[in-house]
């Protein structure tokens, strides 16, 4: 599968953009729009009245006209035009959406998931439980914001397992893999934190690959299990640079 064999709807003009939406919230939508039972739905389609920045930035993008195509009341065409949208938006997620990731449903309370083109994410929600499992700031090299890195061939599940440990244990609050199309031969977890702490801890924690593939073995290689190949800790800065490692390289190539 490819972007171009993926059919994403455009937001209708009057009706905001449901890009940022999480996948749970985004059929509730749905369903009280087929329902139609109240008008709930009115006030979550509609464009706010500051938009968001990504969107200012579309060059057809005017905000005035989308608040002037927003009826005063609820009406059977901006209902049907908005259910048509978000049916389509869940539609195109699902159809990109790794089929080894767990149902939204079966996540743990405080942890919701959204798909995008290129990239399901990963954020923490104010349900999630307390995680007591820290390390002090002494123990980073690098202070600077970025992400920790993970890649597996096998399947992308794997890498949303870890999400999960990691969220629930670690005050970790984003992360993201690939989706079906934006996957490489190897599937890549990236998971942001504000500094490097926990670099050895999660690379002795999970890495599992054959000893003459890694630079730097943690554990003992076991067949039965999924590969895991953590690739350290890169900065965002070190991303806006372009700048990648060779591990990183041959792992996304």
């Amino acid at each position: 599968m490819n972007q171009a064999e993926v059919s994403w709807p455009t937001a209708p003009t009057g009706i905001a953009p449901g890009g940022r939406i999480s996948n749970p919230e985004l059929r509730e939508l749905a369903r009280l729009l087929r329902e139609d039972s109240t008008s709930q739905w009115f006030e979550r389609v509609k464009p706010p009245k500051n938009p968001d920045p990504t969107a200012t930035k579309l060059p057809d993008y005017d905000h005035e006209e989308e608040l002037a195509a927003v009826p005063e009341e609820p009406t059977e065409s901006y209902r049907q035009q908005a259910l048509e949208y978000v049916e389509g938006v869940i539609e195109a997620r699902d159809s990109v959406r790794p089929d080894s990731l767990q149902p939204a449903s079966e996540l743990p309370d405080g942890i919701s998931r959204s798909t995008s083109r290129q990239w399901v994410w990963y954020h923490t929600t104010d349900n999630i439980q307390e995680r007591t499992d820290d390390r002090p700031r002494s123990l980073a090299e690098t202070t600077d914001h970025g992400k920790y890195l993970f890649f597996t061939p096998d399947e992308t599940g794997v890498l949303e397992d870890i999400i999960v440990e990691q969220f629930q244990s670690r005050p970790f609050d984003s992360a993201k893999v690939p989706t079906i199309p934006n996957r490489k031969p190897d599937a890549v977890l990236c998971l942001y934190y504000s500094d490097d702490r926990y670099r050895a801890d999660l690379r002795e924690t999970y890495q599992n690959e054959p000893e003459d593939d890694t630079y730097g073995v943690a554990s003992p290689y076991d067949p039965e299990q999924p590969t895991i190949k953590p690739r350290g800790f890169k900065t965002d800065s070190a991303t806006r640079r372009n700048e990648y490692s060779d591990e990183f390289r041959q792992e996304s190539e």
